[in-house]
């Protein structure tokens, strides 16, 4: 019986630590699997019996080899002249429970206790900008 006869799908060789070095091209056959529309990469690593982790560095690499990386997504950017007003962004005001009682709610308006900090917006609200302020401020 040859080592080969004896080595699971992929791998190439085994160390004396029992680390195993797989194959480029299993490597990128199975990079290529979890591209596939409505591919898991934890489930297509579990019928593969390796660690996810080591499948997510695998695609990525594969990923780099290709050429292909994922873009963020850009936002336009119109540069106004200096004498025209910036347009009212969303009044976002902090404060704690000392403070006194906040005036009465208008419409547009939100307003969230967070232990002893509250937090109010007024105003058309970015979701993203309110997400990411209540992600830090529920953090402290």
């Amino acid at each position: 019986m040859t080592d080969a006869a004896v080595l699971p799908p992929g791998v190439i060789r085994i160390d004396s630590s029992g680390r195993r070095q797989y194959s480029v091209e299993y490597k990128r056959r199975l990079a290529q699997l979890t591209l596939e529309p409505g591919a898991s990469v934890a489930g297509i690593a579990l019928r593969h019996r390796l660690n996810a982790n080591q499948l997510f560095k695998w695609r990525r690499w594969y990923l780099l080899q290709r050429g292909s990386t994922v873009a963020a997504t850009l936002l336009p950017v119109v540069v106004a002249p200096a004498d025209r007003a910036p347009a009212e962004p969303a009044a976002v005001v902090a404060t704690t429970e000392r403070d006194a009682e906040p005036p009465p709610t208008e419409p547009g308006q939100i307003e969230i206790a967070l232990g002893r900090m509250r937090v109010r917006v007024t105003g058309p609200v970015d979701p993203v900008l309110l997400e990411t302020l209540l992600t830090h401020l529920h953090r402290r």
